[in-house]
Parts: C-alpha cells; sequence; structure tokens
C-alpha cells in the first residue's frame, strides 16, 4: 500500500512538470520538417517561429549573421577555452519585423557546423570582439538586437556554417550562412 501512494504522489507531481521547452514558453520539439533558408555570411534571412500564445507566423525576425571571428580572445583571466579548443565569436544582428514582440534567449537557437559536420553548441564566455546578448532579449515591433554568441570549438575544425533557429532552435525554419 506504502509504495501505491508513493507511486500515485510521484505520478501527480510528474504530470504537472512540463519540458524544459515548454517551461521556457517554447514549443514542443516538432516531427515537421525543418525548412532551411541559406545565405552567406553578411546576409539577412527571414525566421519565423511561435509566439508566446501558440500563433505561428507572427514572431517574424531578420536574422543576419554579421562576422564570424575563427580566433576569438576571451575577456577575462579565467576565460580561456579548454586545452585543444579554440573560441569562435559570432556576430548576430535580430530585426522584429513581426507583429508580435521577440523574447527569448537568442544563445539557445544558434550552432557552428564544422566541414566533418559536426555541430556545436554555445558556450558561456565573453570575447574582446565586442559584447554578448542578455541572458533574455526583448525586440518589439522594429526593434535591432546585436550581439556576439561564442561556441568553444577543437583548434583544429574549420567552421563551414553558422546555424540559427527561433524558439531556442525548436521552430521549424532554420537559418544557415555559408561561412567562407
Amino acid at each position: 500500500m506504502r509504495r501505491l501512494v508513493l507511486a500515485a504522489g510521484m505520478a501527480a507531481l510528474l504530470t504537472g512538470c512540463g519540458t524544459a521547452a515548454q517551461t521556457a514558453k517554447n514549443p514542443e520539439p516538432t516531427t515537421t520538417p525543418i525548412h532551411l533558408h541559406a545565405a552567406n555570411v553578411g546576409e539577412a534571412i527571414t525566421l519565423t517561429g511561435v509566439d508566446d500564445a501558440g500563433v505561428t507566423g507572427t514572431l517574424t525576425l531578420a536574422v543576419k549573421v554579421k562576422k564570424v571571428i575563427s580566433t576569438a580572445v576571451g575577456r577575462g583571466t579565467f576565460e580561456k577555452p579548454r586545452k585543444g579548443e579554440r573560441f569562435v565569436a559570432v556576430r548576430f544582428v535580430f530585426k522584429n519585423i513581426g507583429s508580435t514582440a521577440y523574447q527569448d534567449s537568442p544563445t539557445f537557437g544558434a550552432k557552428v557546423i564544422d566541414e566533418a559536420g559536426h555541430g556545436y553548441d554555445p558556450t558561456v564566455a565573453t570575447v574582446t570582439a565586442g559584447r554578448g546578448f542578455p541572458r533574455v532579449v526583448t525586440l518589439l515591433h522594429d526593434q535591432i538586437g546585436a550581439g556576439f554568441i561564442v561556441f568553444a570549438v577543437p583548434r583544429t575544425a574549420r567552421i563551414v556554417s553558422v546555424q540559427y533557429a527561433l524558439n531556442a532552435g525548436y521552430a521549424t525554419e532554420l537559418g544557415q550562412w555559408r561561412v567562407h
């Protein structure tokens, strides 16, 4: 009986818990195919996502990868990549061109890809190249936000593309910029 009560209590607790995506007001991961938009560094790509009310199409950003620094320098004494790694810093510019506010953490939707097809997620570091994004960015219609997102990659990796998707990377549209 005691186990049954304990199991029922755990089930009730787990039922009330959402996923990290739900907690961050982002949609559940989808099996819908990703629609890829390709461009070169310096070009803008229009990406759409799901707003806080779950409506698709009202959250629209023009996203530009402005610059890729293949060997970025950490700002602080303790901000150094681990042995065998280096920092890559990517400067993103976001312009809200949709009818709803953009409120998210830009770092969660970013990734760099090397020539072998390996993807690398952002790391927590600041670099001398410029400021990063705050933890959460809010942009109303026509507002612009810019900053660096930093990645720790193997020293020998050659980065060939940068990817970005709204909704912490869960949106069905993916921007991909070719790095020259």
